[in-house]
């Protein structure tokens, strides 16, 4: 069976509100979903719990099945979604191709390593040896999966697919924004294989979200802003629902003065223009050795001026989008008129692009900033890079310490024992050397951050665990004695008997040992 024979997934209630999904770059209509009603909320749930049982009793062997279905689905369609990512998000193609390769990856991994890392662990205590102990990972059940627009394939299938892997049952809610490739993503599952219930995808706004989250899912996933994540952290506590939060950055490169300058011109522009800074990982803050931070400038400059074509997605010599949301464009456009309106320098940009439907910002980069200027205290998630000069390495490592976020660093240098001690100061979740953006979503690494940038860990065998708790099991290896030793009675035999073995057990030295073992 194809996509294109393949009904809209919905659920069967009535709604009469739709959202409508155009395109930011041109402002055509793309299709629309109809949204959930709050009132479905419960009946959302309900199916999926009545479904997680079987899909999880199926076992691990069939549930890989399935994902192998699920992946050669994704490659059969490949076409479809990154063409859906480029219009919906209006970003060239290539970008939305890497994005693609990253979510193909992390399944094809996911089927190589999940009967590893979910066999169980077999535990021998010297306390306890006539008893067998193990542990096993199980699924938490229901999973909800908040998803945002800026990487809806990356940021929708790492989540989902560590969740089906594992026997959870799923319900996702994508972004407002990016409904037609959540649309899309949903086919691709239903055609895998997926039973009826233990995947559902519904449509709405935050109020949606807060729907579900007071029919208690036995576990929430959610990649957003500092302050979303913070009301859906504080829900969940009520609840005792454990989460996992991808939240804002604000994150920063250093530059040494033996940095190979070339290689960071273009390294640092592609992570502050990829997606055109619309990702939690950009490079929003460059602190550069003075010596090198003119000639620095100048180069990235030039790189902008000779490799960045800024528009729709859908031409050809585009190689960076437009903002996707106009709230987003006004967001950066304002940060940067503060910030050069208290004398911050220009080196290139700063300004909104004509055309594109208003949502097209030039690429900048500025300095002479100061640490109170919004541009250096909030997440702008827009094309601008803020550089600032410094004396020594440890100013800028306490500057990027300084900021309550801490998803991910670079450092450049030639250097690279220097450049690794660098990095064992800063506090983010993941510190690249002379790199930035492309190690941080290899599918063996966990990613996540620190502080505001949130907890839980996806990807790697860490996003599996995330999916599950761990269960421990014990039992006889042999026939069961009679009593067990810590059982009543309590008599001065057993005192005796313990507190020898506690220092001929415990005791640092050999000395020691043999002394407690004859009873001196």
């Amino acid at each position: 069976m194809t996509l294109a024979s393949q009904a809209p997934v919905h659920l069967n209630g009535q709604s009469n509100e739709v959202i409508i999904s155009t395109s930011p770059a041109t402002g055509r209509k793309l299709g629309e979903v109809r949204v959930t009603p709050l009132s479905e909320a419960p009946v959302v749930m309900q199916r999926a719990r009545d479904a997680q049982r079987a899909w999880f009793e199926a076992g691990l062997a069939f549930r890989l099945e399935v994902m192998r279905n699920w992946q050669e689905s994704l490659r059969r369609n490949f076409d479809r979604l990154v063409g859906m990512v480029v219009a919906e998000q209006g970003r060239p193609p290539f970008e939305a191709l890497t994005e693609f390769l990253a979510c193909i990856d992390l399944l094809a991994y996911y089927r190589s390593v999940a009967r590893r890392a979910l066999a169980p662990t077999y535990h021998f205590v010297p306390l306890d040896p006539h008893h067998r102990h193990w542990t096993v990972r199980q699924p938490y059940g229901v999973v909800l999966v908040i998803t945002p627009w800026n990487f809806p394939l990356m940021l929708t299938i790492t989540p989902i697919a560590a969740a089906l892997v594992t026997g959870n049952a799923v319900i996702l809610k994508p972004s407002e924004y990016s409904t037609q490739v959540g649309e899309l993503l949903a086919r691709t599952i239903r055609e895998s294989g997926i039973p009826e219930g233990v995947f559902q995808i519904v449509h709405g706004k935050g109020d949606l979200g807060a729907a579900l989250i007071e029919q208690n899912p036995d576990k929430i996933s959610f990649t957003g802003s500092t302050a979303t994540g913070r009301k859906i952290a504080m829900a969940a506590a009520e609840r005792l629902i454990p989460v996992t939060l991808e939240l804002g950055a604000k994150d920063a490169a250093l530059v040494l003065e033996d940095a190979d300058l070339d290689r960071a011109a273009h390294g640092i522009v592609w992570g502050a223009m990829f997606n055109a800074g619309q990702a939690c990982l950009s490079i929003e803050r460059a602190y550069v050795m003075r010596a090198v931070a003119e000639p620095l400038m100048q180069k990235m400059k030039a790189v902008i001026e000779k490799y960045i074509t800024v528009g729709a997605g859908e031409s050809p010599q585009v190689t960076m989008g437009t903002l996707t949301t106009q709230a987003q464009l006004e967001i950066v456009d304002r940060q940067v008129r503060e910030a050069v309106s208290r004398g911050a320098r220009l080196i290139c940009g700063g300004k909104v692009l004509e055309g594109h439907s208003g949502r097209a910002y030039a690429p900048t980069i500025l300095t002479d900033v100061t640490p109170e200027m919004r541009l250096m205290r909030e997440e702008t998630f827009g094309p601008v890079l803020a550089v600032v000069p410094i004396d020594r390495p440890e100013e800028g490592v306490q500057a990027i310490n300084a900021l309550s976020y801490g998803l991910t660093c670079s450092v450049w240098t030639r250097n690279r024992a220097r450049g690794i001690a660098l990095m064992e100061q800063i506090e983010v979740g993941h510190a690249s050397l002379n790199d930035h953006i492309i190690t941080s979503s290899v599918p063996q690494a966990p990613w996540g951050g620190v502080k505001y940038s949130g907890y839980g860990r996806s990807r790697g065998v860490e996003g599996l665990h995330d999916m599950t708790y761990a269960k421990v099991y014990s039992a006889e290896r042999f026939a069961p004695l009679p009593r067990e030793l810590f059982w009543y009675p309590y008599t001065p035999f057993k005192y005796t008997l313990l507190r020898r073995f506690i220092n001929v057990y415990y005791a640092t030295t050999w000395r020691e040992r043999l002394a407690a073992l004859f009873g001196r």
